[in-house]
């Protein structure tokens, strides 16, 4: 037992820098969810809101490319294992692992790794501090992306009603004029 508090004890973070809570400051002050919820009153304020969602969006991908550019560096590019970036067919960016050799992507090579005896012990805590890093920027750009195209899709249809509703509104005024 002594052994093991040991072997835990001596595994400390000493390469991978996680984002602080300095980092994020910027886009708290940006924009914040209270945007969301209040009574959009037209197209117009959902279109504010769209970009306000596409500014984090952008803004925690800069974050991204903080950790991606730790990671491009020893001792991260001496293992078989990269954090990558990768285009999804959404519109979107995401960090993912891959092996180098193989192309597989995956959390299961970011597992597969830390489970080799070859993979550093003096490693393994900066490679769980950067898998937690990669968890919640992943999954700050998805719900941001989600936030601002749902935005998106429910402008237009605030555009298409007030079209309709100008389009009747037209109709009547005309048909006053000619009677």
């Amino acid at each position: 037992m002594g052994q093991k508090n040991s072997t835990t004890g001596s595994l400390q973070q000493t390469v991978f820098q996680p984002l602080q809570q300095s980092a994020f400051q910027g886009l708290q002050q940006s924009a914040s969810l209270k945007g969301l919820l209040k009574p959009f009153k037209g197209k117009g304020e959902l279109d504010q809101f769209v970009e306000q969602c596409r500014a984090l969006e952008v803004g925690l991908k800069e974050l991204a490319q903080e950790v991606l550019a730790q990671v491009r560096r020893p001792p991260f590019t001496l293992l078989a294992v990269r954090l990558i970036e990768q285009n999804t067919q959404a519109g979107t960016t995401f960090l993912r692992w891959q092996h180098v050799a193989t192309r597989k992507m995956g959390v299961g090579v970011w597992a597969e790794m830390i489970g080799q005896a070859r993979t550093p012990i003096s490693m393994l805590q900066d490679l769980h501090a950067l898998e937690l890093q990669r968890i919640t920027l992943n999954m700050q750009i998805s719900l941001i992306h989600s936030i601002g195209k749902q935005a998106a899709e429910c402008a237009e249809k605030m555009g298409q009603a007030q079209a309709e509703i100008s389009s009747r509104l037209q109709q009547i005024t005309n048909q006053q004029q000619h009677q």
